[in-house]
């Protein structure tokens, strides 16, 4: 492979139970209630847009979208302010391709909110600068569709069959599918139950370290 994308949420930072935990806190204002397998299906992994049609059942404008949407990141940051670090092995592995010139970036569902407060709480401009990742603007349709990593590819001047991708999410290993990935790896962060997909399956960055040497 010459080239990664990474998904963020989950995958470089491992925050599933604080999104869990903020929805959670979200939904009983608006008693609404779902499973975690229900929180699976509809919610990780997808665009806000998407989540909050599946939260209240209906098409919303996207100026509804957006203020319940920012409503439930406000929650999801005051949970996880405290705990915000990268995930095991990840700035190692950062290193590792860049002393390789294996050039990577970021393709998210994350919105700007809180890409905003990824910045100021991680050294995200270390590794990655803000004009070299793909997070949902709005312009995006959300994963399963292929288009975020279409232009994380872009970013970093690459056809997708030369990229490998990290994903956690149901949702976002299908939109890597989509894309046409090289390879696809499957960060497991909260232990779920990924045997339909036939994919390695790591628990540490630096794990995959060899896959990418000469």
């Amino acid at each position: 492979m010459k080239g990664v994308i990474f998904d963020f949420n989950g995958t470089l930072f491992w925050d599933t139970h604080f999104h869990s935990r903020a929805f959670d806190i979200f939904m009983e204002r608006y008693n609404v209630r779902f499973s975690e397998e229900e929180k699976r299906q509809k919610i990780y992994g997808k665009s806000n847009i998407d989540i909050m049609h599946a939260i209240f059942g209906c098409v919303l404008s996207r100026e509804e979208s957006h203020r319940y949407a920012v409503e439930k990141e406000l929650i999801y940051q005051d949970l996880c302010r405290d705990c915000v670090e990268f995930a095991p092995g990840a700035e190692a592995f950062f290193e590792f391709l860049r002393k390789r010139d294996i050039p990577f970036t970021i393709g998210s569902s994350v919105g700007v909110e809180n890409m905003n407060f990824y910045y100021e709480h991680l050294d995200m401009a270390k590794w990655f600068p803000r004009e070299r990742i793909v997070y949902n603007d709005g312009t995006y349709r959300g994963k399963p569709a292929p288009d975020i990593f279409l232009a994380a590819a872009g970013k970093i001047g690459l056809p997708m069959y030369d990229i490998a991708v990290f994903e956690d999410s149901p949702a976002g290993i299908k939109a890597a599918e989509n894309a046409g990935a090289g390879k696809i790896y499957i960060v497991d962060s909260n232990g779920d139950d990924y045997s339909r997909f036939p994919y390695r399956i790591i628990r540490n960055f630096m794990d995959v370290a060899a896959d990418f040497s000469d």
